[in-house]
């Protein structure tokens, strides 16, 4: 896969992020990139991280994304998350010409 598929998947994240945090008064002044934290930043709680999951579900047309990978490392829930790893994921689980 390219950068551009990459930077295509990072810039879908964005937008569903958007999306999901459009009417939300999280003080967070700046625009996203790939270094946006979701938890810190916008300040995800854990069923935003549902919501998220399904967005993006649904953004691929896909149910069989892998997200328990992302969301959990050596049996632990993982603390944050930005963009960019949410973006790798992706890129890595979902491919090319995708979204």
């Amino acid at each position: 896969m390219t950068d551009a598929a990459l930077s295509q998947f990072e810039q879908d994240t964005i937008e569903v992020l958007g999306e999901l945090t459009e009417d939300w008064d999280t003080g967070f002044g700046g625009e996203m990139s790939r270094d946006t934290s979701i938890v810190h930043e916008l300040e995800f709680e854990s069923i935003d991280v549902v919501h998220l999951v399904t967005a993006l579900e649904a953004r691929y047309d896909r149910s069989d994304i892998p997200f328990a990978e992302m969301l959990m490392v050596d049996g632990r829930y993982v603390e944050d998350l930005t963009v960019g790893q949410i973006a790798a994921f992706l890129h890595r689980h979902v491919g090319d010409g995708e979204g």
